[in-house]
């Protein structure tokens, strides 16, 4: 064996472990355990109606769409929105969120009508208005259907929603987004075993050639 050749195999374990180990460490760090508690919670929560919301502290699920009781914004036809602005940071052109327009959002579901509190956070959009090139406004309008996570802070036939998340999405498909988060957090605890034995195998022959050297001497 040539005086190179001998040190080929755990260099090629090295060069491919480390990249496994480090892309594994990072989809794991990416997507947090907390997400896992978080999809048991929705797929145990049932979409509400008309009828169930009478719980006052519950959290809730709703499936409805933006009421036509909702005033435009400043930004027309979006009745609520995050605001981005385009910056250059690092040679590249990036969108940075700046801030949200979310005051209280009337959602229609089958039979009622929902007050969602202010303050809410819209999680994933539909529509879209951009001012320029360096501004754009990522929201709802009326109709949109929407997925809403909350509180129920008033109870009875005015319900309130409170602390809410909204997203473009149906229960069905956020659960479907939440588990592809899970995917990938186990892709990324496969990568790191799988890495580690990789590098830790190169580390060890790289151990035993140097022995052998030392030996031969």
């Amino acid at each position: 064996m040539g005086k190179w050749e001998r040190w080929l195999l755990p260099g090629v374990l090295a060069a491919v472990g480390v990249p496994f180990l480090i892309t594994g460490g990072v989809l794991w760090a990416v997507v947090p355990r907390s997400v896992a508690n978080h999809a048991k919670e929705v797929a145990r929560l049932p979409v509400a109606t008309a009828a169930t919301l009478n719980e006052r502290g519950a959290p809730v699920l709703l499936e409805g769409q933006v009421s036509d009781r909702n005033s435009f914004s400043d930004r027309p036809p979006l009745v609520a929105y995050n605001e981005y602005h385009r910056v250059r940071r690092d040679d590249e052109w990036k969108w940075e969120y700046e801030r949200s327009y979310n005051p209280t959002l009337w959602v229609q579901i089958p039979g009622r009508e929902v007050e969602i509190a202010a303050g809410y956070s819209l999680q994933s959009t539909s529509s879209q208005v951009k001012e320029g090139s360096n501004r754009s406004y990522e929201g709802f309008e009326i109709n949109d259907p929407v997925l809403v996570l909350g509180t129920l802070s008033v109870a009875g036939d005015r319900p309130v929603v409170s602390e809410a998340e909204i997203g473009f999405e149906t229960k069905e498909t956020y659960l479907a987004l939440l588990e592809e988060q899970l995917m990938n957090r186990q892709r990324g605890l496969l990568f790191s075993v799988l890495g580690s034995l990789l590098t830790l195998g190169g580390g060890l022959d790289l151990y035993l050639i140097w022995r052998r050297i030392r030996g031969d001497r």
